[in-house]
């Protein structure tokens, strides 16, 4: 939740914001961007299995090796931030949870603006 709530501080819209935090995958992304996050993905869930052939894959869409680097970063940052939260049990602030369903409420309005659905809530916070 955390992840999504600091695009959303960085001005995400927040119809994005909450189908970002459903499933990446349905958004309309660049394949540098699906690429990307396919890399970070396996790097969060899987990081023995990175090889060359992703940061290849990560080239071949046009990355150069300062962006593999600093994704590589900012990805390592925030898994190593998560389990360091969740492995000592600390729980997420109130204003955390009030902002993220003030986000949320937004986005429902803005999902009946654009005549689209709202995105599931895998996360239970709305």
């Amino acid at each position: 939740m955390a992840h999504a709530e600091y695009l959303r501080q960085e001005g995400g819209d927040d119809l994005e914001v909450e189908r970002i935090k459903s499933d990446w995958r349905q958004m309309d992304l660049s394949e540098a961007e699906r690429v990307m996050l396919e890399w970070v993905e396996k790097l969060t869930v899987a990081p023995s299995t990175c090889n060359r052939s992703d940061i290849d894959a990560m080239r071949a869409v046009g990355w150069t090796d300062r962006d593999v680097l600093d994704i590589a970063q900012v990805c390592a940052y925030f898994n190593m931030r998560v389990r360091i939260v969740d492995g000592l049990g600390l729980d997420v602030d109130e204003w955390q949870i009030a902002r993220a369903k003030a986000g949320a409420e937004n986005a429902a309005k803005l999902a009946s603006e654009r005549g689209v659905e709202m995105p599931s809530d895998p996360w239970g916070v709305r």
